[in-house]
């Protein structure tokens, strides 16, 4: 609470004046026009979205041909899925192919998502951060910069691999996988702070700032400040450093200074707060590192772009190993940050079909990945902060937002695949290729792999397969009726 007058106005209220002042002045102004729709489309303001898009639509006679009204649509659809304004057109329809399979349902959202460091305090450092990166986005030096530190750092690029007897098993499209299940443990985490820290150095930044629960994002940071000879500040609730003092010492080794945080509000929030705090104060020498957490933009774009560069190297990969661009692509669904690290790249190659596939949840069958997801259940408090602290890293709470966004631009196909599918994408991957896929990436192989039985064997399908079978091997054994 403020201690005089009234509380300042948030950021979202700030750019929604705004915009607003802008409209009056031009009314035909679309990326305005746009923006003010994404805002309120982001913070779950129904009323203004409808009423904003109206507007759009009667400015816009042609809605069959306009980019602007079809993502308008797109994102009404998803917030008003009732609304007669976002009426599917026929040319809008996006097909769910696979036989059998059936239409993955839309997520409604009825609450904002929270936004850390959402406060006028710090408005004008993630805009001069927007800024920054957007000098940098485009620069062929810096990508290759990045990709020649992943190499380094987070071993890429990741094998592609020609399943040729699986292929030659089915008859269709040549099979490719995308082998990111041998990748390291925290392969998105790692490229992630990698491409911060490039782009702190690129704007004279000399510490990274950031937050860490269990010390593994603490540890990453650390590490890639030393192999760029720059300063690391890592902010620790005072009890997590006291459990996780093997990452602490490891911390230190690295010439990282940490510092242990009370813990007023629970979980990470006040660690958090005191690294945005500490960036604020001092913005000309640091920058505040996010790991895949949901955080204000420009981090969600700038995780995504970073991310991409998965998706780069495979397409690379493919036009040296099929000599061709790929026909389809397949990620698995679901939470996590698999696709947005895949697809962003071939978004604009139309020829390229995309596809994310998740589990069919079938009559009396329990998914035991979900019922082993401690944050998919109301815990005490206490382990709360436990399950908070195993997840750290490997967890990604923007990626509903993200995903969303990969929706609105119109080229993923969302399916699902049945447990039928993924028994056979596990007998026959193991068979042919040995290699035993996790049960959420056979979900997507077995879709994958219907698909490509029906193209021509001058195709080619590529598969991400993201995750060790090891953390599922005995549910895979249960699942496939082996005497366990």
């Amino acid at each position: 609470m403020p201690i005089f007058g009234k509380e300042p106005p948030s950021f979202h209220d700030q750019l929604e004046g705004l915009l607003t002042e802008q409209l009056k002045a031009q009314p035909r102004n679309q990326a305005a026009r746009l923006k003010l729709l994404e805002l309120y489309y982001e913070t779950q303001r129904a009323t203004q979205y409808l009423r904003a898009a109206q507007e759009l639509a009667d400015l816009t006679p042609n809605k069959a041909a306009s980019p602007e009204w079809q993502k308008c649509a797109s994102m009404g659809r998803m917030l008003l899925p009732e609304a007669p304004l976002f009426t599917i057109q026929g040319s809008d329809r996006i097909e769910f192919v696979g036989a059998g399979f059936d239409q993955a349902p839309v997520q409604q959202h009825t609450a904002p998502e929270r936004r850390l460091g959402d406060d006028v305090r710090f408005t004008r450092h993630f805009e001069e951060l927007a800024r920054g990166f957007e000098a940098v986005r485009s620069d062929a030096q810096f990508q290759a910069t990045l990709d020649m530190e992943l190499t380094y750092l987070a071993r890429r690029p990741s094998s592609l691999l020609h399943a040729r007897r699986l292929s030659a098993g089915l008859g269709g499209a040549q099979i490719y996988i995308k082998r990111e299940d041998v990748s390291p443990r925290d392969t998105q985490l790692i490229i992630s702070v990698v491409g911060q820290a490039l782009l702190a150095q690129k704007l004279g930044r000399k510490t990274l700032v950031t937050s860490t629960i269990d010390g593994r994002r603490g540890v990453v940071t650390a590490s890639i400040a030393a192999r760029l000879g720059m300063k690391a500040t890592v902010f620790m609730d005072s009890d997590n450093s006291a459990r996780q003092t093997s990452n602490v010492f490891r911390m230190w080794l690295r010439g990282a200074d940490v510092q242990p945080t009370a813990v007023e509000r629970g979980e990470a929030e006040d660690a958090r707060e005191a690294a945005l705090k500490y960036w604020a104060r001092n913005p000309a020498q640091s920058l505040m590192v996010f790991g895949l957490e949901g955080a204000p933009e420009p981090y969600p774009l700038m995780a995504r772009e970073f991310a991409s560069s998965i998706g780069r190297e495979c397409l690379r990969q493919v036009r040296v190993a099929a000599r061709r661009a790929p026909d389809l692509v397949v990620a698995r669904g679901g939470n996590n940050a698999d696709a947005l690290g895949l697809f962003p790249p071939m978004i604009a190659e139309k020829q390229i079909r995309l596809a994310c596939v998740e589990p069919l949840r079938e009559r009396g069958q329990t998914d035991a990945t979900e019922t082993l997801d401690p944050t998919k259940h109301q815990l005490p408090p206490e382990k709360h902060k436990v399950a908070q602290s195993i997840l750290e890293g490997s967890e990604y709470p923007s990626v509903v937002r993200e995903h969303r966004w990969l929706r609105e631009t119109g080229r993923i196909e969302y399916a699902k695949a049945g447990l039928d599918a993924a028994k056979k994408a596990i007998r026959d991957l193991s068979y042919f290729e040995g290699i035993t896929p996790a049960i959420e990436t056979a979900h997507a192989l077995g879709w994958a792999c219907q698909a490509a039985a029906a193209m021509r064997p001058d195709q080619v399908v590529v598969l991400m397969m993201v995750e060790d079978a090891e953390k599922d091997i005995w549910d895979i054994g249960r699942l496939m009726g082996a005497p366990m």
